[in-house]
C-alpha cells in the first residue's frame, strides 16, 4: 500500500475521532475516490471503500451502547423505505448466488448495495434537519466544483484525456477524473437540481457573509456543472436535466397558467411527432449510441425470455449470460443516407457495406434502468427499485405541496428533479451500477427522509 494512502487513512481516522459529522460530510465530498484502487494483502479495494468502513466502524464504536444494549422504545419512530432497504439487501445477496459466488461478485454486492446503505445509515444518524441537508448538498457542490473545473481545463487544453478520439479538438469530450465522458454526466446531473434548489432556498434567508459565500459557491458550481455536462456531450444527461428543470418550473406555476399551457404543450408535442416523424426516424437511424442501445435491449429481452425471466443473470453475470444472444456487429447509417437500407441489402458496393459495418462489444449492463436492475437482481429486484423511485417521486411532490407556502418547497422540488434525472437518464444509461452513483442514489433518498422528518410529526412515519 502506498505511503500517501496510509497517511490519508490515518488522517481520516483522526478526523472521525475528532468530529464524526465532518467525517461523514468528507465522505460525501470524496465519492470520486473510488477511482483510487489498491490492495490490502490479497484483497483488492478502493480508497472510498476503506473510508466508508472506517467511518461506519467509528460510528458503531461511538454508539454501541445505544445500538446493542439500550431497550427498544415504544412507539419508536420508523424511518421510511425501511422494508424496501431490507428487501434490496436480501435480493442483492440472493443475486450473488445466482451470479456465482466469487470475489468479483461479492465485490459488486459490497460496493453497490452494502456500502451505499452504510453511508445511508451514517447520514440519517449524524446529519439532521435543514442544516444537515444544506451541509450534505454543500459537500456535493464542492465535489461537483472540483470535478467540473478539472473537466473545463481538459476542454480548454486537451490535457489528461487519455483517449485520443475524445482528446481530438474536433470532437473533444471531457472525462474529468473518470474514465469515460458519460461517467462525468451521470455523476453531476442529479446533483445540479439539489444545488439549484438549495440556492433558491437560501436566497430567502437573511443575508450575511456566511450565506453570501455559500450562495456564490452554489451559483458558480451549478454553472460549472452544467457547462461540464455539455462538454461531456452526454445527450442523455442533457435531455434528462432539461426535462427535469422544465417539469419543475411547470409544477411551480400557478394552476391557472397550467390549465392554459397544458393543452398547448400536448398539441405541440403531438404535432411535432406527427409532422416530423420522418426526420425523427432518420436521426434515430443515424445515431450510433441509439442503434447500439436498441440492439442491447433486443438481446437482453431474448436472454430474459429464455429461462432467465425471474432471476435475471445474477450479479456481475450479464456479460456471460448475454453471449449466446449477442451479434458481433451491425450496419450503421453513419451519414444519414435516406437510401441506406436499399444500398446495404441490394447494392453490389462492398466498400459501402464495409464503411458502415459497426462492431458491437458486450457491455457490462444493458443500459436501461429497468433492464439493468432486472438482469442483475431479477424481476423482484427490478420491482423493488421501481417502487423505491416511484415512492420517492411521490413523497417529494407531497412534501412540495405540503410546504408550498414556505421556502422548503424548493428543497423538495430539487429532490424530485434529482431523482427524475436518474430515471430519465437511466432509460438509456446506467445511473446506479457504479461505486459513486449507487452511493449518490442513497444520499438523495436520505435527503428526502431528513427533510420530511424535519417537517412532520412522528405520526407521519409510524406504520
Amino acid at each position: 500500500m502506498d505511503l500517501t494512502i496510509i497517511i490519508y487513512l490515518l488522517l481520516l481516522i483522526l478526523l472521525n475521532r475528532l468530529n464524526l459529522k465532518i467525517a461523514v460530510l468528507f465522505l460525501i465530498f470524496a465519492l470520486p475516490t473510488y477511482l483510487i484502487r489498491f490492495s490490502i494483502g490479497p484483497l483488492p479495494t478502493t480508497l472510498l471503500e476503506v473510508s466508508i468502513l472506517i467511518t461506519f466502524l467509528n460510528w458503531i464504536i461511538d454508539n454501541y451502547k445505544q445500538l446493542f444494549f439500550k431497550r427498544q422504545e415504544k412507539n419508536k419512530r420508523v424511518y421510511p423505505f425501511g422494508w424496501e432497504i431490507i428487501s434490496v439487501l436480501l435480493i442483492s445477496f440472493i443475486a450473488v448466488f445466482i451470479g456465482g459466488i466469487d470475489n468479483p461478485t461479492l465485490g459488486i454486492f459490497k460496493a453497490y448495495f452494502l456500502e451505499p446503505l452504510m453511508v445511508f445509515i451514517l447520514i440519517i444518524n449524524t446529519l439532521k434537519g435543514k442544516e444537515g441537508i444544506k451541509q450534505i448538498i454543500t459537500a456535493l457542490a464542492l465535489s461537483t466544483l472540483i470535478v467540473s473545473l478539472f473537466a473545463i481545463w481538459q476542454k480548454i487544453t486537451g490535457q489528461f484525456i487519455y483517449n485520443d478520439f475524445w482528446a481530438n479538438p474536433e470532437n473533444r469530450r471531457v472525462v474529468s477524473f473518470f474514465s469515460y465522458p458519460n461517467a462525468v454526466a451521470l455523476y453531476l446531473a442529479p446533483i445540479i437540481p439539489l444545488i439549484i434548489g438549495t440556492f433558491i432556498y437560501q436566497a430567502r434567508e437573511k443575508l450575511d457573509i456566511r450565506n453570501l459565500l455559500s450562495q456564490l459557491l452554489l451559483f458558480f458550481t451549478a454553472i460549472a456543472g452544467i457547462i461540464t455536462i455539455y462538454f461531456s456531450k452526454s445527450k442523455g444527461a442533457l435531455i434528462a436535466l432539461g426535462l427535469a428543470i422544465l417539469l419543475s418550473i411547470f409544477i411551480s406555476l400557478k394552476n391557472k397558467i397550467k390549465i392554459i399551457i397544458t393543452p398547448l404543450l400536448i398539441l405541440l408535442v403531438l404535432g411535432f411527432g406527427y409532422y416530423q416523424k420522418d426526420w425523427i426516424n432518420l436521426k434515430m437511424s443515424s445515431s450510433l449510441s441509439w442503434q447500439i442501445r436498441q440492439l442491447q435491449w433486443q438481446e437482453t429481452k431474448k436472454m430474459l425470455n429464455d429461462g432467465n425471466f425471474f432471476w435475471g443473470a445474477g450479479l456481475n453475470n450479464y456479460q456471460t449470460k448475454i453471449k449466446p444472444y449477442h451479434q458481433e456487429g451491425f450496419f450503421f447509417n453513419k451519414d444519414a443516407d435516406p437510401d441506406f437500407q436499399r444500398k446495404v441489402v441490394w447494392s453490389d458496393d462492398d466498400n459501402y457495406r464495409k464503411e458502415r459495418w459497426q462492431p458491437l462489444e458486450i457491455y457490462l449492463y444493458p443500459h436501461n434502468i429497468f433492464l439493468n436492475f432486472w438482469t442483475e437482481l431479477g424481476f423482484l429486484g427490478m420491482l423493488i427499485f421501481i417502487f423505491i423511485i416511484t415512492k420517492f417521486l411521490f413523497l417529494s411532490l407531497k412534501s412540495y405541496w405540503q410546504e408550498k407556502h414556505t421556502k422548503d418547497k424548493y428543497l423538495s422540488l430539487g429532490l424530485f428533479s434529482s431523482m427524475l434525472i436518474i430515471l430519465i437518464h437511466g432509460l438509456v444509461d446506467v445511473p446506479y451500477f457504479k461505486n459513486d452513483l449507487s452511493i449518490l442514489f442513497w444520499i438523495i433518498v436520505s435527503l428526502l427522509i431528513i427533510l420530511r422528518m424535519s417537517n412532520n410529526s412522528k405520526k407521519l412515519w409510524k406504520k
